[in-house]
C-alpha cells in the first residue's frame, strides 16, 4: 500500500502507541540486518487492530527498500501475547508456499526497543482498488488467490498456534449482543447460529486468513501482488473464508459478483463438500452484524447499497440453513 492512499471503506482508527524515535528505529533493522541503515520513515493508514509504519532503509550497495512495521495493539495482544513471532512464522510458511505476502524480518516481543511487540516485513508495491475496471477479471485474482491459500498443504502442526475457527466462532458468539446491532437480522443469524454450533468438519481443515476482503489485497498494473494484514488468521474449514469474502464482495459489488467469485472459487476447488456454506455464511453475517458503517465514510447512496447487500447476504443464508 503506498504511503499517500487513504482507506475509504473498513478504516477504524489505528491503535495509540507510544511514537518511534529514530535510534529506536535504527536499533530494529539493525536487530535485522545489521548492516541495514534507516534513512527515514512514516506512518500508514487503515490498520484495524496495529500501529503501521513504513520505514526506508539503505543496503550496503547503495540500494534503497522500503519495510513495514506493525507495533500491535492491545486486541491482538489480549487474544495472542505472541502474535508477533506467531505472525512471522505464518509469513514465512505462506512466502515458502508461493503466496504472495510480506516476507517477515524481525518478530520482537522483548519490548526492549520498542514498547510493544512488533514485526518487521516487508513493503508490498501496491495498491488498493476499490472500482476495478475489469469485475470479473478482479473476482478470478481474488478466488484464485484464495484457493491458492487454502490449497498451499500447510497442516495443523506446522501452525499450533492458530485458533480453530469454530472455537473462535464460539467466542465470538459468547461476545456478540444483537441487540447492540443496527441490523434487524442479527438475532436470528445468532439464534440460528447458537443451534447449530460447531458444524461437522466435512472439508480438510487449511489456514483462513480471517479477513480475506479487497481491502486486505494489493494490486499493480492490474494485477493482485499481496495480501496483507495476517493478524486475524486462523485454521478450519475453506469455507469459513469463502463466506467473508462472499458478503464482502457482495456488499461492494453486488450479489451477481459475489455468485461469481463462488463459482471461480469452486471450480478451483472441486472436492470441497459445500453443504454447510448457508452455516459459514450465517457465520460471516454475525462478524458483520457487529459492523458500524454508519462509521466508514461512505457515500449516503453507498451505505445504502452496502447495508441492502448485508441484508440479502443474511436472510438468504437464514433462508437456505437446514438444520
Amino acid at each position: 500500500m503506498r504511503a499517500d492512499i487513504e482507506w475509504s471503506w473498513h478504516d477504524r482508527p489505528v491503535t495509540s502507541q507510544t511514537p518511534v524515535s529514530r535510534e529506536q528505529l535504527s536499533r530494529l533493522l539493525r536487530a535485522a540486518r545489521p548492516d541495514w541503515r534507516l534513512i527515514r520513515a512514516w506512518q500508514l493508514s487503515g490498520s484495524t487492530a496495529a500501529h503501521v509504519s513504513a520505514i526506508e532503509a539503505e543496503e550496503p550497495d547503495g540500494q534503497r527498500r522500503t519495510l513495514v512495521l506493525h507495533q500491535y495493539g492491545a486486541a491482538n495482544l489480549l487474544a495472542d501475547p505472541h502474535v508477533a513471532s506467531h505472525e512471522y512464522r505464518l509469513l514465512e510458511l505462506l512466502v515458502t508456499a508461493g503466496l504472495p505476502v510480506p516476507t517477515p524480518y524481525l518478530a520482537d516481543e522483548s519490548c526492549s526497543i520498542v514498547a510493544s511487540p512488533c514485526l518487521l516485513q516487508d513493503f508490498l508495491d501496491g495498491e488498493r482498488v476499490d472500482d476495478p475496471r475489469d469485475l470479473p477479471a478482479f473476482t478470478d485474482e481474488l478466488a484464485a488467490t484464495l484457493a491458492a491459500l487454502h490449497g498451499a498443504g500447510i497442516n495443523r502442526a506446522d501452525v499450533p498456534f492458530l485458533a480453530d475457527v469454530r472455537d473462535d466462532t464460539a467466542r465470538m458468539m459468547g461476545t456478540r449482543s444483537a441487540h447492540a446491532s443496527t441490523f434487524c437480522w442479527a438475532a436470528a443469524v445468532l439464534d440460528a447460529l447458537a443451534a447449530a454450533w460447531p458444524p461437522q468438519q466435512l472439508n480438510p481443515p487449511a489456514v483462513l486468513h480471517g479477513d480475506f476482503w479487497p481491502g486486505n489485497v494489493l494490486w499493480r498494473d492490474g494485477r493482485l501482488v499481496g495480501v496483507v494484514d495476517w493478524e486475524d488468521a486462523l485454521f478450519g474449514d475453506p469455507l469459513a473464508d469463502l463466506a467473508v469474502t462472499r458478503l464482502e464482495v457482495g456488499g461492494f459489488y453486488g450479489m451477481t459478483a459475489m455468485n461469481l467469485l463462488t463459482r471461480q472459487y469452486l471450480a478451483r476447488r472441486p472436492e470441497l463438500d459445500v453443504s454447510t456454506l448457508p452455516l459459514w455464511d450465517l457465520r460471516a453475517a454475525m462478524r458483520a452484524s457487529g459492523f458500524a458503517i454508519e462509521d466508514w465514510g461512505l457515500s449516503a447512496e453507498r451505505l445504502a447499497a452496502v447495508r441492502s447487500a448485508y441484508d440479502e447476504f443474511a436472510e438468504t443464508a437464514l433462508r437456505h440453513y437446514r438444520p
